[in-house]
């Protein structure tokens, strides 16, 4: 059976296809394009889809035509594709929060700025590849075109979808991590955890040389070790079933600085885009509680929960806050 969640096709139609049933919505799929068509009440809108594709074992990639390497589907979106400029630039999105009031890791070129673990990453989005790291303050990081530093933050991987300023969906995800058994080696037990055929995470001998590790370390019985920071990592159990957590979260104080950071960022989205607009945001959410915002993407691979709060959005439904 396959692991995908976010990235099964029936996972979303099956979405889809309850609200249509809630509201009494028809529609139908083109078959050469995968567009969607949906209509309620007089009015009806396209949907436009989002493939993944992984030219290398590994690496993916998203694309808006079903074609010969295609990997796994993403999502529809009413519209055909938005950009602005802090979903282009990590180090122009950092600016941009720490602006408006809210927390964000360290960051830079300049390698005086660095005052604990970092890891260097690339400005523009890469889905998780090309992280480095972390490595100790003392360590001069060796920074080539298009990357930064940025501080280390353990804790719990977060990513929020918005439907315009509205936080819809909502994962907190521990850290993936392995146990150690006293015999096999951290590299072993990373494999035994990865999906059959699966490669093996990128550079994680800089978070096994962060835990005092090699990958060939042999994990004490009962050990418990970081394996990943990367969200797109396959070891991420998010990938594989549903972690939404909007439910459990209202009236929190989560809740209250994803609305913070999703008004802030759904008021940076150019006015003549920005209503009707699906993003989400990354972070990291410190053992206190506190978000450490990373980045906003614009077209980003979407949640199957969403579409409630989108289909709504799209054809004016109030839902029983009174919000369209």
């Amino acid at each position: 059976m396959s692991r995908a969640f976010k990235r099964n096709f029936l996972q979303h139609a099956l979405a889809v296809r309850r609200w249509c049933e809630r509201h009494g919505a028809s529609g139908g799929i083109d078959p050469f394009s995968m567009s969607m068509d949906l209509a309620l009440g007089g009015k009806q809108v396209r949907f436009r889809p989002q493939f993944v594709v992984e030219p290398v074992p590994g690496q993916i990639g998203f694309v808006p035509m079903l074609d010969t390497g295609v990997a796994g589907f993403v999502g529809w979106f009413p519209y055909g594709g938005k950009a602005w400029p802090i979903s282009q630039d990590k180090l122009v999105f950092k600016q941009f929060a720490r602006d408006a009031g809210l927390r964000v890791p360290m960051a830079g070129l300049d390698a005086t700025g660095i005052r604990g673990p970092y890891i260097v990453k690339r400005r523009k989005s890469t889905l998780g590849r090309g992280l480095r790291g972390p490595y100790p303050a003392g360590h001069a990081p060796a920074l080539v075109e298009d990357e930064y530093w940025e501080q280390f933050v353990p804790g719990k991987m977060l990513k929020a979808w918005f439907w315009d300023a509205e936080p819809v969906v909502v994962e907190v995800i521990d850290l993936p991590t392995v146990r150690g058994d006293g015999v096999k080696t951290m590299r072993r037990l990373i494999e035994d955890q990865l999906p059959p055929g699966a490669p093996f995470p990128e550079d994680v001998d800089g978070l096994a040389a962060w835990q005092g590790l090699t990958l060939d370390s042999v994990l004490a019985a009962q050990r418990s070790v970081i394996a990943d920071y990367r969200y797109m990592s396959l070891l991420n159990p998010a990938t594989a079933s549903d972690h939404d957590v909007r439910e459990r979260i209202r009236g929190t104080s989560l809740e209250a600085q994803l609305r913070e950071a999703g008004e802030r960022c759904w008021m940076a989205i150019p006015q003549e885009i920005r209503d009707g607009t699906m993003f989400s945001i990354d972070g990291m959410v410190d053992p206190e509680g506190n978000v450490w915002f990373l980045e906003t993407n614009c077209n980003p691979q979407l949640h199957p929960a969403v579409y409630a709060a989108m289909l709504d959005g799209v054809f004016g439904i109030e839902d029983s806050g009174g919000r369209k």
